[in-house]
């Protein structure tokens, strides 16, 4: 076991969530969590802290190759295999529309799952593994308009009220809404040569 994935197996055990390997999952396995306990990945983009569900990750792994698809968004960095599973690649700061910063050392590849298929998220640095209780989860404030808004599905507040520190928590059924993959491009019309306005 590397390094890596000792630190989010201890980070897990810290929380007191089951771990499961690879064969679980391949025999079926399925996390369940009781509805009061809340935990969460938490993860830095761009210089915000955000966090998703512990149980839409199915690991953490450091960034690999990938291969570029032609006419896709330029989120999808490609398409990348992990021990023999295919999955799309996501830089989430592109996806989020935030400044892309440098790759360094630290970022990671989230492999999330959604409807049962694999994806990867680039993120800059992932954080921790912490539990905000139901009543420090807001929904998501009409202040958050724009593109960005739709990806999100609320605030987690950790701490004291008066010192509390924000985590965005995404929504991974708009984050990776498979329409807005492809790039859309303009044939000419009938009748119309192509590089003639």
């Amino acid at each position: 076991m590397s390094a890596e994935k000792d630190d989010l197996w201890q980070a897990l055990l810290r929380g007191g969530e089951t771990v499961a390997t690879d064969e679980d999952y391949e025999h079926g396995y399925k996390r369940e969590l009781p509805q009061d306990l809340q935990q969460y990945v938490t993860f830095r983009v761009s210089n915000e802290v955000y966090g998703l569900p512990i149980h839409e990750i199915a690991e953490i792994s450091k960034v690999f190759a990938t291969t570029h698809v032609p006419r896709t968004a330029e989120f999808l960095v490609g398409i990348g295999n992990v021990r023999g599973r295919i999955m799309p690649v996501v830089d989430l700061a592109r996806r989020l529309r935030l400044r892309v910063a440098e790759r360094g050392r630290a970022a990671r590849v989230l492999i999330v799952r959604l409807h049962d298929e694999q994806y990867g998220l680039i993120v800059d640095a992932v954080l921790d593994v912490i539990r905000i209780p139901p009543d420090n989860i807001e929904d998501k404030p009409g202040g958050i308009t724009g593109a960005r808004a739709e990806y999100i599905r609320g605030l987690g507040r950790t701490g004291d009220k008066g010192d509390s520190d924000i985590i965005i928590i995404l929504n991974l059924a708009t984050l990776l809404d498979a329409k807005d993959f492809v790039t859309r491009t303009t044939f000419p019309q009938h009748g119309e040569e192509e590089g003639r306005g």
